[in-house]
């Protein structure tokens, strides 16, 4: 036992002169109290870390899986600690560890698209860019060949706190040189409230609920242009209140004036007939604003990648009050119809002023804005998709309620006052699409936006950035547009007309009878490139098959007009 104490106190020794050599200064046990503390307090932050990542992993597991998240996995902000136990760990020196941020997740494929892993925050630049070029070979009031910007915009939208998005886009095709009668300015400019999700409120401008042809962004329309639908300006401000399901939605709102209206009437010098002089032109009253009341609703009982059948009705109620055509578009009907070619600025269209606007060389602003009470519209809506075809038709009519009494007044006053106190119209269209590279545009449905039941941008099999030839998609499509309303409303009218030449009394009188809009038919085919997703070249030819000359152009009876037109299209 003696030898064994000797044996352990001799090999103590020389553990401590060992210490002693290597470390001069003793090893205090405060010293190591600190290490200690220092290595936990990293640890625990380490700790919090994972904590907070894993977290963020479980919500979005769960988003994608179609469920809610829980609220305190969405709404703890990187910089607050979840519990106490994840609080920031101090040293003994009060140097604080703290965890380390969330990461930012960055698009740079379309724009730049900036948000948090929980989706609760985002931020995104985006725009488009829509160069047209083509040529008539009638050029009526626009050009033979013209080429120029259709769309040149910037815009900025994003998410804040779960519940809240914004966008703001300008147009800046503003003022541009050849006057191919497109209009710059603000288009989308609004914020919405999802907090009652799967009720969303929005206020501000953007597209009314009015059918499937002008809710569609022109980013994913399958031709260059919208087909032979009157309306007034895409865009209008407002409220609105929309809901949907897995395959349906709907969408109400109240609307008024819109940034996109502008004078649609001649300016003074332009001649014209039926009694309005040819120094007339088209005034305001100054009173109050036009309202609307728009409602859309949508259903589509199939829905996959590869089938869809959609179904829609959609109804606007318009009470243009004291406005007339100058500042409200829908009171002329077909003036901002383009023949499916607005780049060339070719109008073959328009009914006159139904508000009496029109002000005589007498001058009496006193009753226009007067004639109409109210208009009503309605549309249905139609499209089949089925592996890579598909078809859509849709039929827009309107009705204008007017006041007998202000026509006659308009009329003893000078004004241009045509019709009487009922007047209809309609338009419908019809086409189909084949993608020859075997995409579906069912794939492209999307039921859940602000805009709900459109299509967005396509999935294509193979872009061309991975070496493919991208998607091509062959279209064909009729539309047609009726804008007669009276006793010498149709094909007769150019023979009335020529007959009354040379009597002024029997011109007027043939005038006052009716609205003559004119009416149109055409059919286009078009052929369109997706190269990339963001990207697309399109090419249509128009020919215009059936037209009636409108009231203050018998000349274009019976024409048959062709147009060819191209555009190159990015947007991100």
């Amino acid at each position: 036992m003696a030898r064994r104490n000797l044996s352990q106190a001799f090999l103590i020794g020389g553990a401590a002169c060992a210490l002693g050599a290597i470390s001069p200064p003793a090893v205090h046990a405060e010293d190591l109290a600190e290490t200690v503390r220092l290595l936990k307090a990293r640890l625990d932050a380490n700790e919090a870390e994972t904590r907070a990542l894993k977290a963020e992993l479980d919500a979005l597991r769960t988003k994608s899986a179609g469920k809610k998240p829980a609220p305190a996995r969405l709404v703890r902000r990187p910089s607050e600690p979840a519990s106490q136990s994840e609080a920031p760990a101090k040293s003994a020196a009060g140097t604080t560890v703290a965890p380390a941020p969330l990461p930012l997740l960055v698009n740079l494929s379309r724009g730049l698209m900036i948000e948090t892993p929980d989706h609760a925050n985002s931020f995104k630049i985006g725009g488009r860019i829509l160069v047209d070029g083509g040529g008539s070979t009638m050029p009526e009031q626009g050009y033979s060949s013209v080429a120029n910007f259709r769309q040149a915009r910037l815009e900025v939208e994003g998410k804040a706190l779960e519940y809240w998005n914004y966008k703001f886009q300008y147009d800046f095709t503003a003022g541009n040189t050849t006057k191919v009668g497109v209009v710059g300015g603000i288009r989308d400019a609004y914020i919405a409230w999802r907090y009652l999700n799967p009720l969303v409120l929005q206020v501000g401008q953007f597209f009314e609920p009015q059918g499937l042809e002008w809710t569609q962004s022109k980013n994913t329309t399958d031709f260059l242009e919208r087909a032979l639908l009157f309306s007034g300006p895409l865009h209008h401000i407002g409220f609105a209140a929309l809901t949907h399901g897995a395959n349906w939605s709907i969408k109400v709102g109240v609307f008024t004036t819109s940034t996109v209206e502008s004078s649609l009437a001649p300016a003074d010098g332009t001649p014209v007939v039926f009694g309005v002089p040819e120094t007339a032109n088209w005034v305001a009253t100054g009173g109050g604003q036009y309202v609307d009341i728009a409602g859309r609703a949508t259903y589509a009982p199939i829905m996959d990648d590869r089938r869809l059948l959609h179904f829609g009705v959609s109804g606007r109620f318009h009470r243009p009050n004291d406005s007339t055509a100058a500042n409200d578009g829908l009171l002329s009907p077909g003036v901002g119809v383009k023949t499916e070619s607005n780049i060339l600025n070719e109008n073959l269209l328009g009914a006159p002023d139904l508000s009496c606007g029109a002000v005589s060389f007498y001058g009496n602003p006193a009753v226009a804005g007067k004639c109409v009470r109210d208009a009503r519209l309605f549309g249905a809506e139609f499209v089949a998709s089925y592996g890579p075809a598909s078809l859509q038709a849709e039929y827009l009519g309107a009705r204008f309620d007017r006041d007998n009494l202000a026509i006659l007044t308009a009329n003893a006053a000078g004004n241009y006052a045509p019709g009487g106190s009922r007047v209809d119209f309609n338009g419908y269209y019809v086409y189909g699409t084949w993608y020859l590279t075997g995409e579906s545009r069912a794939a492209a449905y999307q039921v859940d936006g602000l805009n709900p039941a459109t299509f967005g941008q396509i999935k294509i099999n193979n872009p061309l950035s991975a070496g493919g030839w991208g998607a091509w998609e062959l279209a064909a499509r009729t539309s047609a547009i009726n804008l007669d309303n009276g006793a010498y409303a149709g094909s007769y009218f150019a023979n009335v007309l020529a007959f009354a030449q040379g009597n002024p009394a029997l011109q007027k009188m043939i005038g006052n009878s009716g609205v003559l809009g004119g009416r149109e038919q055409d059919f286009t085919l078009g052929l369109n490139w997706y190269p990339d997703p963001g990207f697309r070249v399109m090419m249509n030819w128009t020919r215009v098959l059936h037209l009636t000359a409108p009231w203050d152009r018998a000349y274009l009876n019976g024409a048959h007009p062709n147009t060819v037109l191209m555009r190159v299209q990015a947007d991100w």
